[in-house]
């Protein structure tokens, strides 16, 4: 079930991504011919907060997040765990204050239109706690499925290390 999940996402940030730059393009033939898309910059924008909330969940998934390590890695392996789980249990609780007060703030935005195009601002602000919720979800997932420690690092740095 989660490999599907997570082609699903996948293919849906790359589409995401593909009509960001569709809308870019449109927008800007258009215009580069006299026939101005009033709405297209705004589409894009739409789009790409969207890729970019997807794109940093996929990154989580793999382990792709900023971790400077280089003093952690040095410490017994007790003292690693306690940090590694301090430091996860800062980002879980950051996620689900990004989601709860993030639903709060798209649900008081719903009715602000966006620009020209008309679409509702909730739709851009609710890309915050969907994405905060994806990530909460991606993190679970790693530490059930690696472990507490190995759940920050990088998926190729675990392979680059089992070669070694």
């Amino acid at each position: 079930m989660w490999r599907w999940y997570d082609k699903g996402e996948e293919w849906l940030a790359i589409s995401l991504l593909g009509g960001t730059s569709l809308s870019m393009l449109v927008s800007s033939t258009a215009r580069a011919v006299g026939q101005p898309f009033a709405g297209g910059a705004e589409l894009a924008q739409f789009l790409f907060i969207w890729t970019a909330v997807l794109g940093a969940d996929i990154t989580l998934r793999h382990g792709g997040q900023v971790r400077i390590d280089a003093l952690v890695i040095r410490l017994p392996a007790k003292l690693q765990l306690i940090i590694t789980s301090l430091c996860l249990g800062m980002m879980l609780l950051f996620l689900v204050l990004l989601a709860w007060y993030g639903f709060i703030l798209a649900t008081s935005n719903w009715q602000r239109p966006m620009g020209v195009a008309g679409l509702s601002y909730g739709y851009i602000t609710l890309a915050l706690p969907i994405g905060a919720v994806l990530m909460i979800i991606t993190l679970l997932r790693r530490i059930t499925a690696i472990g507490i420690i190995a759940s920050l690092v990088a998926d190729d740095d675990n392979a680059v290390e089992e070669t070694l």
